[in-house]
């Protein structure tokens, strides 16, 4: 089974030169495949179990893709790019649809339009540059937030938050603070440097 990631840049949207658009499935009941297949070391009964069965049913199959391709290039003229997806994910990735569920308000819904056929329903996540400086953090960036996160408190011996609480954290602290965790490739090494910003 393969599985895609896809996303579309788009001139003009909301006054922005370019936007990039993550579009991913929502409301897929059944996995593709069965998750022991799509999650490394998968555990139905762990916790987090649930995070991340909304991560892979957020992935396109083949199908889908060229499904999503044709009419986004027929209905708005706008190309798709893809990108499969390396299986089995690591466990304790983050997904759109909990960045939904945590309060962003930069989605598009692309099933609510006219004349939409598709056999699944997707969502587009956007982010808007002149947004961050007031608005809630990016997605990128809360992925490097709770990587940072987790390993804090690993180290510290505190037992880790569940991953939509640490969203709600990062994106209080970036409201509160103007912080925010950033990843930076050194020059000289392999090895990459944790920076606070604000």
């Amino acid at each position: 089974m393969q599985l895609f990631r896809a996303w579309s840049v788009i001139d003009g949207y909301l006054g922005q030169d370019q936007v990039k658009f993550n579009w991913f499935v929502v409301g897929r009941s059944n996995p593709v495949v069965p998750y022991e297949e799509l999650i490394e070391n998968y555990d139905e009964n762990r916790d987090e179990a649930c995070y991340d069965q909304m991560l892979v049913n957020e992935f396109f199959t083949e199908a889908e893709v060229v499904e999503l391709r044709d009419y986004l290039l027929i209905s708005h003229e706008i190309e798709l790019q893809v990108e499969e997806v390396l299986l089995p994910v690591r466990a304790g990735g983050l997904s759109y649809g909990l960045l939904l569920i945590s309060g962003q308000s930069r989605f598009y819904t692309l099933a609510d339009e006219e004349g939409y056929k598709l056999s699944i329903s997707v969502l587009g996540h956007f982010d808007l540059e002149e947004e961050k400086s007031f608005n809630l953090l990016s997605y990128e960036d809360l992925q490097i937030g709770a990587k940072f996160l987790e390993r804090v408190f690993t180290n510290l011996n505190i037992s880790v938050l569940e991953q939509n609480e640490l969203i709600t954290l990062l994106n209080k602290i970036y409201k509160e603070t103007g912080f925010y965790v950033q990843q930076i490739k050194k020059k000289s090494k392999s090895m990459n440097s944790i920076t606070m910003n604000n």
